[in-house]
């Protein structure tokens, strides 16, 4: 009898198509049939380079009546049937219980979550009798430990109670977390797997997030001793989000100077049309009131309620109007109606070991955190007008110098990354050189790069005054003129640092546990402030100054003001570090932002929460809230931003697909119409704030740039809207 290809290959399909599990060839050559039938042409030599299937494999042919649906359906009708459900649920059951107890104990934390979804996905597909008696058949077995949740999911008796049962909304959106050690996951996968309970492994892959570590079983003994995860976790954080909060409004003070300003034709912020309280309608936001700059609306809470607040002096309020006429409108280029604003980056070189920086709103003073412990602050300032003052009776003598020095290393520099030049605010960071060299270094930059370089100061170990070369003191050149100022007092790595408003103070958090108070003319430490118990990881000051607040190892954030030695308000919560921490606009709330994938915001009158957002999938390692007070901004470790909406509770927005590394540093324009993102890609991205609402949800950016070689690890706009950037220049970056 002769061999028949065709002939074999029906009878191999007939053979399959009765048995309850497919050999892989037959699996394979379905596939091959499949995509040539739809003229996947590439993916079929993908598929046959990576399974090394052999030609002859993919020459089985399908007759007109036989098709990949029909291999496909014995594996869906198990899913059409209730008793599929819990025959699979009872047989793992029984093997579970008849484990060994090394892992029997472990592997009991999956079966609650697994019955909770397969009696949802009974009632989904309208099985309600018999889900119902499934969950009363196991009732005795979980009823000491799950009372509540079985009360609440048994009064579900429709397919319409699931969109309204609080118990079954909180399974449905959030996934159960399950930690067991890497035997037991092993041995539970390799069960469902051979027993071909594809049903349950599809309910464990969509609605339970299991944990696989590396350390032994746990006994019985320590699971006991784990804390009882609270079910009605969601159902608290929904209510929590929804309450009505009072404290998202502006400060009096400011709301009566953008007042003022506007009566006379410029300053105000923009106030998207969103909800004041929780629970209204916030979606929607008209196109007009998007592009309207107004006045910021008031806090609607009497004085008494709110937090002390110091008075504006007049001196602070002539200083902000004259900054508001000065602001730059920023916006779209293209129908937008302003520009894109100015960018000053300053790079420090050879600083290997610096930790953290910081730069004034005005771009005066530049802080940065050491490694040794130490802080250097640089008064640009001065800097600039030491540069300018100095006689030009010397200029041979100073480009003779100058010459030398462009083959020396440098220290600092910055650079205008849009190509456009800001005279203002364009100041360079300068250390441990002469001043008179400051001024023609820069018109050197300005005349060799293409780039606009607006201001660029170097420095080297030694510095040259009236043409020779001498020793630098630590803090002085000349006995005239500090170039840089070390700030000595941590006893370990300083993390971060910030300028209070008025420049006068400089903040400083380290690995030993302290937060220090610098007075920025005199270099002294004012004050040592001790209460965590791990380092700091964050610190800064309130936009009124007098208090701030503090991120810290140890999970926690704490209010402080200056004349205090301890903490006013412990802020509690996060299960993870606290990566940072920011003010809002009124100084009555903060936000933090942590490892533990949340960002929460702090009442700080009582210290309670506020507000809890979830949806980083990694942790949070920047935050910040816009002029208006009702839109805050936190990036993630992923390259994700995600932008909140304070009153509403909810997401906006997410801004993706641009950063590969960590979003380090965030801030809005002082307008609120642009938000700048800093990245450890080296790369800072604006982002069009008025868009965030858009009905697609695909976003973006309406610029981004790229430095050489230096992560963007701090990001800033000046009241008059130029954007700071800083970073430190890695070698190894690119």
């Amino acid at each position: 009898m002769s061999y028949n290809p065709h002939r074999y290959h029906q009878y191999q399909l007939q053979r399959m198509l009765s048995s309850k599990e497919p050999d892989q060839d037959t699996v394979d050559s379905l596939l091959i049939q499949y995509m040539r039938g739809r003229g996947f042409t590439a993916s079929l030599e993908a598929f046959k380079s990576e399974s090394k299937t052999s030609d002859l494999i993919g020459d089985i042919t399908l007759d007109a009546h036989t098709n990949v649906s029909n291999i496909i359906n014995p594996f869906r009708r198990e899913e059409s049937s209730p008793s599929h459900y819990v025959e699979a649920y009872r047989k793992l059951q029984a093997w579970i219980e008849t484990s060994i107890d090394i892992y029997r104990y472990e592997m009991q934390k999956i079966l609650w979550p697994l019955l909770v979804h397969v009696f949802l996905d009974m009632v989904q597909k309208n099985f309600i009798h018999q889900a119902q008696k499934l969950m009363e058949a196991n009732i005795r077995v979980f009823k000491k430990k799950h009372v509540q949740e079985i009360t609440k999911l048994q009064q579900i008796s429709s397919q319409a109670d699931l969109k309204t049962n609080s118990m079954a909304k909180y399974f449905l959106k959030k996934k159960t977390k399950v930690t067991m050690s890497q035997f037991s996951h092993q041995l539970l996968f390799s069960f469902l797997e051979q027993s071909s309970f594809m049903l349950l492994l599809r309910l464990l892959n969509e609605h339970v997030q299991i944990s696989a570590t590396t350390r032994a079983p746990l006994s019985r003994k320590d699971i006991d001793a784990l804390p009882k995860q609270e079910t009605n976790q969601m159902e608290e954080e929904d209510k929590l989000n929804q309450e009505k909060f009072e404290f998202w409004g502006a400060l009096p003070a400011e709301n009566e100077l953008h007042s003022i300003a506007l009566a006379k034709g410029f300053g105000g912020i923009l106030q998207p049309g969103i909800s004041l309280g929780g629970g209204g309608d916030s979606s929607s936001m008209s196109s007009s009131s998007q592009q309207l700059l107004v006045a910021p609306q008031p806090m609607t809470i009497p004085p008494d309620k709110a937090v002390p607040i110091p008075d504006m002096k007049e001196r602070e309020k002539q200083k902000r109007l004259k900054d508001l006429q000065a602001r730059i409108k920023l916006g779209a280029p293209n129908g937008g109606g302003g520009i894109m604003p100015s960018i000053c980056m300053y790079t420090l070189l050879n600083a290997e070991s610096s930790t953290s920086i910081c730069i004034s709103r005005d771009a005066s003073l530049v802080a940065s955190g050491f490694g040794d412990s130490t802080v250097k602050m640089w008064n640009l300032e001065k800097a600039r007008s030491y540069a300018r003052s100095w006689s030009m009776e010397d200029k041979k003598k100073k480009k003779k110098a100058a010459a030398s020095l462009s083959s020396s290393s440098s220290a600092a520099a910055a650079m205008v990354l849009d190509g456009s030049t800001s005279s203002s605010n364009s100041n360079g960071v300068g250390a441990e050189i002469d001043p008179s060299l400051m001024r023609d270094v820069k018109l050197k930059d300005n005349n060799n790069n293409n780039n606009n370089t607006t201001s660029s100061s170097s420095t080297t170990s030694s510095s040259f005054v009236g043409g020779s070369r001498r020793a630098i003191s630590k803090q002085e050149i000349d006995g005239t003129w500090p170039l840089y100022k070390k700030l000595v007092g941590h006893r370990g790595p300083v993390f971060c640092a910030d300028f209070s408003h008025d420049k006068e103070f400089l903040l400083t958090g380290s690995q030993d546990c302290t937060i220090r108070l610098w007075n920025t003319e005199t270099a002294l430490s004012l004050a040592s402030y001790r209460g965590h118990s791990y380092p700091v990881w964050d610190v800064t000051f309130s936009p009124v100054g007098y208090y701030f607040a503090s991120a810290s190892l140890d999970t926690t954030a704490r209010l402080w003001c200056t004349h205090r030695s301890y903490p006013l308000r412990l802020f509690a919560g996060h299960q993870s570090d606290v990566q940072c921490v920011r003010f809002h606009p009124n100084s009555n709330v903060i936000a933090t932002g942590s490892l533990d994938k949340t960002v929460r915001l702090w009442d700080v009158q009582s210290g309670d929460a506020a507000r809890l957002f979830r949806g980083h999938a990694t942790g949070v390692r920047s935050v910040a809230m816009a002029p208006n007070g009702r839109i805050a901004a936190s990036g993630g470790e992923d390259g994700k931003v995600f932008v909140w909406d304070l009153p509403g509770g909810r997401k906006l927005t997410v801004l993706e697909n641009q950063h590969q590394k960590a979003i380090v540093s965030l801030d809005f324009s002082d307008d609120g119409a642009i938000l700048a993102c800093g990245s450890m890609d080296g790369s800072v991205s604006l982002w069009d704030v008025r868009r965030v609402q858009q009905p697609s949800g695909i976003m973006k950016p309406l610029k981004r740039y790229y430095t050489k070689s230096a992560p963007v690890s701090f990001v800033r706009f000046t009241p008059r809207n130029l954007l700071l950037a800083a970073g430190v220049y890695r070698v190894d970056h690119r």
